[in-house]
């Protein structure tokens, strides 16, 4: 198959090892498996030792400072031995078929220099697992991408070197880093994700609040207006994306985001991230806001009991 497996670790706590093992039980087993631990604080590294110990197709790299998410990526992009390299994340789990399906579905698309695919979020068990869906081909993902991220970043493999000549991921947009660079790709090559799951994407509410939500849209609307305006200079493209940003409301944005994250929860059937998110985010809401929050997170909870389950599209 000839291809490697990225996957950047910070603090990967207990997932970490449902991650790599979903890798490493891969149905075809010749790969790369490039683990880069970015000075983590719980025992994330010693974790990745053992694994590495056992299994000679991971090469694991250990950073003695944090060098942010950005800087790790492009490090393991550049160092990566072959040129289809898979991402993942610490926190998701890769279907047993994923990457001979993406091996193959980019052997046969030369011209695609990255392929997402369908996911699911990941339930309380798999039988709560919701498929979201997504577009397929290149020019439905073009229309589509300016208005939100449609390519969810561990699903995908890409192409190393179109990539690196793009300049990888930049810091500047933090947290933003996978859309600033689909959205660059999408303005010289091709972009696909391919039309069954493959994936299983935790719903992560670790660390989650509204305010880092609320800086994460300043990162996505800085990655549009360079998208939009190349020609712009960082600080130009900063400017413009504050003044969008402030346009949202801010605290409409967060009570959308707060109702959106809690609806979720529900339906994935993880009760308690949802009550734990409701406690967190009320707090951070207005009084009048966090009522009204707290009075539907009652209905949606109940209706949660009764709801078919059903399949979603994000567009």
């Amino acid at each position: 198959m000839n291809c490697s497996v990225l996957l950047p670790v910070y603090n990967g706590g207990g997932f970490l090892r449902a991650a790599i093992e979903s890798i490493l039980t891969q149905d075809d087993p010749d790969f790369e498996f490039l683990i880069i631990d970015d000075c983590s604080r719980d025992d994330s590294a010693e974790v990745i030792r053992r694994y590495a110990s056992a299994d000679t197709r991971i090469r694991a790299i250990y950073h003695d400072r944090n060098l942010g998410l950005a800087a790790t990526l492009n490090e393991g992009l550049a160092g990566a031995r072959f040129d289809l390299i898979a991402r993942m994340d610490q926190d998701d789990a890769s279907l047993p078929n994923r990457l001979s399906t993406q091996v193959r579905f980019m052997r046969s698309k030369p011209d695609v220099a990255v392929a997402g695919s369908f996911v699911y979020h990941m339930g309380r068990t798999p039988s709560y697992d919701r498929l979201i869906q997504l577009p397929v081909e290149h020019e439905e993902i073009v229309v589509a991408l300016p208005k939100g991220n449609c390519l969810y970043h561990p699903s995908v493999m890409l192409r190393k070197d179109p990539i690196l000549s793009l300049g990888g991921y930049r810091a500047e947009y933090k947290n933003s880093e996978d859309y600033d660079l689909w959205l660059r790709t999408a303005k010289q090559l091709r972009l696909a994700n391919i039309p069954i799951p493959l994936l299983r994407y935790r719903f992560s509410t670790d660390g989650m609040t509204l305010g880092k939500k609320w800086q994460q849209m300043l990162y996505t609307q800085m990655a549009v207006t360079s998208y939009l305006h190349p020609e712009w200079s960082h600080d130009q493209v900063r400017q413009e994306a504050g003044m969008r940003v402030e346009k949202m409301g801010k605290d409409s944005f967060l009570d959308q985001v707060a109702r959106g994250t809690i609806k979720e929860l529900l339906r994935l059937d993880l009760r308690g991230d949802a009550l734990r998110i409701l406690w967190l985010f009320s707090r951070q809401l207005g009084r009048a806001q966090a009522s009204r929050l707290v009075m539907d997170f009652g209905f949606q909870f109940l209706s949660t009991w009764i709801a078919p389950r059903a399949t979603s599209s994000l567009l």
